[in-house]
């Protein structure tokens, strides 16, 4: 398990330190060339998150069906392609056809969180998850660092250099996925296309000898990804909140090159490095204090506790006035959200049959990427109609009825 993990952390890792290397210049970029407000901010994030919203639950269920290596790998190869369209792309057009593109082979996520709950018992997830999800920061820590370098090289933004270095990333971590990642999804456990879930089905040793049927014999009822979340409100109630963390969350950071260029005079150099402390922040969260914590309190306390964090580090955002509350907001914000991915995340797994654990983990998956469209969507007209601190006042108010929502879901928690 533990060196399962470990491989797993190092391919998401890779990946998104090649994500991470290309979002601290696109925004300038496509203002360079011309874009409106709306693509300003959505041209990169909303685009890249939109159809990754798109592919995440096939991808999920493709995982179901033949197993979470196969999808990793073919997504990685993807995404190789992606990047070294990106360095290229001659138009504002190709452009955001390339971060289309990537955002398509990017819905493997769903497949690597369904990966670590494969690999990790139940009293174990939240850390295993939050080991996994430590590498979306570690990755995002190093990736903007590189990016804001890579992307002033020659004095004028640009995305050439840091779409060759993701590329290069992505190629690294295909290799290293294809040679030393094991399977973790037994043939027993997977699910073709065509073929029921079998949710709520005991296993054969739950049955007992007495039992009459195998479980292979029991009856089985088709059920769709839509059908699990609907007849489970709680589920529902967690991919909602996780769509109004995700809208805050795609807000700041589609938002923030402008707002600290235009409010504090900050260059890309030092737009990177913030994002990097606000990444291994995360990556503290997630990795070092969500084991301990959520062994302590159990998962729910915690992710509620995680969403009041993201409320008060937006509001600090809005009511920046020095170099010294941006670094307070980046603290707070940084922390809240490392810490709330793993705990909602193990929540969903808990809520979910180990038979449709791909497809439901694509479906909160997808929860996040549709908040990753909508923040970028408004965060770019809001900004610029409204003023620098009313992306954060929205998003703030937003993610208090998050905070609600998951007050009122009543999911298992250890």
């Amino acid at each position: 398990m533990t060196k399962s993990l470990g491989l797993l952390w190092l391919v998401v890792f890779i990946s998104l330190a090649g994500f991470g290397i290309t979002t601290i210049p696109f925004p300038i970029v496509v203002e360079q060339m011309g874009a409106s407000d709306f693509w300003k901010t959505f041209g990169g994030a909303g685009v890249f998150s939109l159809f990754q919203l798109v592919a995440t639950p096939f991808w999920g269920r493709c995982s179901d069906a033949w197993g979470r290596k196969p999808i990793l790998v073919f997504s990685l190869a993807g995404s190789v392609l992606a990047y070294l369209w990106l360095a290229y792309a001659p138009s504002l057009e190709s452009l955001l056809v390339s971060r289309a593109f990537g955002g398509i082979m990017s819905g493997n996520l769903a497949a690597a969180f369904a990966y670590a709950t494969d690999v990790t018992e139940p009293k174990d997830r939240a850390k295993g998850l939050g080991i996994v999800a430590s590498a979306f920061g570690v990755g995002f820590a190093i990736g903007p660092a590189l990016g804001g370098f890579l992307g002033t090289i020659g004095g004028e933004a640009s995305l050439h250099w840091p779409g060759l270095a993701s590329a290069a990333l992505s190629l690294l971590a295909l290799v290293g996925t294809m040679i030393w990642l094991p399977e973790s999804l037994p043939e027993s456990l997977r699910r073709p296309f065509g073929r029921a879930s079998q949710a709520g089905q005991p296993t054969n040793s739950s049955l007992g000898e007495d039992a009459g049927q195998t479980s292979e014999q029991a009856p089985t009822k088709k059920k769709s990804m839509f059908d699990t979340l609907f007849s489970r409100p709680v589920l529902l109630g967690l991919v909602g909140t996780s769509l109004i963390v995700a809208v805050a969350a795609g807000t700041m950071q589609s938002v923030y090159q402008f707002w600290a260029r235009d409010l504090f005079g900050y260059s890309l150099v030092e737009v990177g490095l913030h994002f990097t402390v606000f990444a291994l922040l995360s990556a503290v969260g997630q990795a070092g204090l969500i084991g301990p914590l959520t062994r302590r309190f159990g998962e729910r306390p915690i992710a509620i506790a995680s969403v009041i964090g993201v409320v008060i580090g937006l509001v600090l955002f809005a009511t920046a006035v020095n170099p010294l509350m941006v670094w307070l907001a980046i603290g707070v914000f940084g922390l809240a959200n490392g810490l709330y991915l793993p705990a909602i995340s193990s929540l969903v797994s808990f809520e979910a049959d180990p038979r449709s654990r791909g497809s439901v983990m694509g479906a909160f998956n997808a929860s996040s990427s549709a908040g990753r469209i909508i923040g970028p969507a408004l965060s770019g007209p809001v900004y610029f109609k409204l003023g620098p601190a009313a992306p954060f006042v929205m998003s703030a108010g937003l993610t208090a009825l998050g905070a609600i929502l998951l007050v009122v879901a009543r999911a298992k928690s250890r």
